[in-house]
């Protein structure tokens, strides 16, 4: 078995995401991101369709290997029925198992799973290849189950398309929008609420106003955000002025009992990108509890 330790970096890029992290071909980015009945799935893509299904889940026990093994042998079943020809991976590392199913018409698809011991994390994969042979889809499957890590407390990674960040485990992803030319990600920690925007093309959108004036006047057409206005300070700093009689329009705020709002900008050159971060929060003290929750490029000035 030929070895993935001599394959060009520049053929993979880190993949993060909610608590874990995986390399993937470089040509494959982030296409949906859901959550049904407790499981939460992302899917991948490439410029010629669906490239990977990872499913995961957190329980409050450790998974059953029986169950995981019942779900698992559903797919092998549709598989059968279908006539493909299945090879099992070995020699993957501690916890993994996966199974490469191959289609008369070149097809192939790859299953896998991880399941460790007293784990509360259990994850499955799907891997579809239109075209490709056994040694290459055997290929990407080590690679991503030799770079999986699980992140589960302080700061864990984020990274997808030209994005990458570190914020603490504490926040949780709550819902997205990625829509070409800009990323939100929205998290929250105990009611609290943090907004995350990615805007691409930075040196277009500052062409006119400053970046700071750019981020205010944005923030105040997003409809997320109700009952403060903000205006533009200096050095990435955004001025939130709460509009007290402008809060009842949207009641949300209110009962997470979060009336507070502190909002910051950096630019980013090396990816031409725009940095908007704001925060929704409930007393004063919870700023110094934040404070270490962000890395240096997302860091807010909490004076």
């Amino acid at each position: 078995m030929n070895s993935i330790t001599n394959i060009d970096k520049s053929w993979y890029h880190l993949f993060a995401w909610q608590g874990f992290s995986y390399e993937v071909p470089s040509e494959w980015n982030l296409a949906e991101y859901n959550i049904r009945d407790s499981v939460s799935c992302v899917r991948l893509q490439d410029d010629f369709g669906l490239r990977l299904e990872f499913e995961w889940v957190y329980v409050r026990r450790p998974v059953k290997a029986l169950i995981i093994h019942r779900r698992y042998d559903k797919i092998a079943s549709v598989m059968n029925r279908a006539g493909a020809v299945a090879d099992n991976i070995e020699e993957l590392p501690a916890g993994w198992s996966a199974c490469l199913y191959s289609m008369s018409d070149g097809k192939r698809l790859l299953t896998a799973f991880r399941l460790m011991p007293d784990s509360n994390f259990f994850c499955l994969l799907k891997i579809h290849f239109e075209s490709a042979s056994k040694r290459e889809a055997e290929r990407i499957i080590r690679k991503i189950t030799s770079t999986f890590t699980l992140y589960e407390q302080g700061l864990v990674p984020w990274a997808f398309y030209d994005i990458s960040f570190h914020l603490h485990s504490d926040f949780k992803l709550v819902a997205t929008s990625l829509l070409a030319g800009r990323k939100l990600l929205v998290f929250t920690w105990r009611g609290r609420r943090l907004y995350l925007f990615f805007f691409s093309l930075a040196d277009i959108l500052l062409q006119k106003p400053s970046m700071e004036k750019y981020c205010a006047d944005y923030l105040n057409g997003f409809k997320a955000v109700s009952g403060v206005r903000f205006s533009a300070g200096e050095n990435g700093t955004i001025v939130a002025r709460p509009r007290p009689w402008r809060f009842w329009g949207n009641v949300e705020p209110i009962i997470r009992g979060c009336l507070r709002y502190q909002a910051w900008c950096r630019l980013i050159p090396d990816k031409n990108q725009i940095f908007l971060g704001v925060l929704n929060y409930r007393r004063h003290a919870d700023l110094a509890t934040l404070a270490a929750s962000f890395d240096s490029l997302l860091k807010p000035d909490f004076d």
